[in-house]
């Protein structure tokens, strides 16, 4: 009988995550929301835990239209936070795959021991999982 072999996240391709830290302000997110061509951008701590994300959406309903000043407006006061699932880099595949799906996330942020790592995407995990390419 052939063992079953159970692939974890850290087997899938990870993308490299563009983050901001709690303290940065406004400008600055918003700066790498554009130069990255972003639509979102995770939040750290300063041991690189992720912590909240902030989308495009979040700057202008919280801040521009509110009139907000730029430079005083930290990235903590803007995030979405908890994030709703954080997946653990030796975390199963088909588990991390099952909460994503439950949590209508298409990409995660995966840490390895609290520190943010990388983020798996749908597409990855399948190809991890069904053809070996990691």
């Amino acid at each position: 009988m052939k063992k079953r072999v159970v692939k974890t996240i850290k087997s899938c391709k990870l993308i490299k995550p563009v983050t901001v830290k709690e303290g940065d302000n406004i400008i600055e997110v918003a700066k790498k929301i554009h130069n990255f061509q972003e639509r979102r951008i995770f939040v750290v701590s300063k041991k690189n835990s992720p912590v909240g994300i902030i989308s495009i959406v979040d700057i202008n309903d919280r801040v521009v239209a509110l009139g907000k000043d730029l430079k005083k407006t930290k990235a903590k006061d803007v995030m979405s936070y908890p994030l709703n699932l954080i997946l653990d880099i030796e975390e199963p595949v088909e588990e991390a795959a099952k909460k994503m799906i439950l949590k209508d996330n298409y990409y995660c942020p995966v840490v390895n021991k609290g520190v943010l790592k990388g983020l798996v995407t749908y597409a990855s995990m399948i190809n991890c999982y069904k053809n070996g390419k990691c």
